[in-house]
């Protein structure tokens, strides 16, 4: 079977867009930030404490995702091919992990998951979670896990592991 190789980083934030939700991160947090001045050194009672409060949390979630769009991270993917299986995922530590098809044992299929269980030979298990990918790229993946498995003869469980 060829090699798989799925490129999984998202659609990058255009140049617009980070600007926008910089600017209404921004906006948000000095609304905030003004009505809590008001309320605090000026005694104004037009509206309740939670209100400005409420608008400087929002602003800081605004910021995360700013910040979020904003820094380039190293790009995630996955690739199946005649010699290991690799892959890089995580949101803000993304770790790259590579397996050789010499050290897999057996692979576990969970039924109606999107998972893939790796036993290594040296008793070592890999939980490979596929449920933050597309569902036709983690079917595909799932696909070429199997087929690339069974053309090197290892054992292939697509039930439930026994106890």
């Amino acid at each position: 079977m060829e090699d798989l190789y799925f490129n999984l980083a998202k659609e990058e934030f255009s140049k617009g867009r980070k600007i926008l939700i910089w600017v209404f991160a921004s906006l948000i947090t000095i609304a905030g930030a003004w009505g809590l001045f008001l309320q605090i050194f000026k005694n104004t009672e037009y509206t309740n404490l939670g209100i400005p409060v409420v608008l400087l949390c929002v602003g800081a979630f605004l910021y995360f995702i700013a910040i979020l769009a904003t820094v380039k991270r190293k790009t995630h993917y996955f690739k199946v091919d005649n010699d290991t299986i690799a892959y890089r995922y995580g949101l803000i530590f993304s770790t790259a992990r590579s397996y050789n098809w010499e050290d897999v044992k057996t692979i576990y299929f969970p039924p109606h998951t999107k998972k893939a269980t790796i036993v290594m030979h040296n008793g070592n298990i890999v939980n490979i979670d596929l449920t933050w990918i597309e569902k036709n790229k983690s079917r595909s993946i799932r696909k070429h896990l199997y087929y690339t498995g069974h053309k090197k003869s290892k054992e292939i469980f697509k039930k439930h592991k026994k106890k």
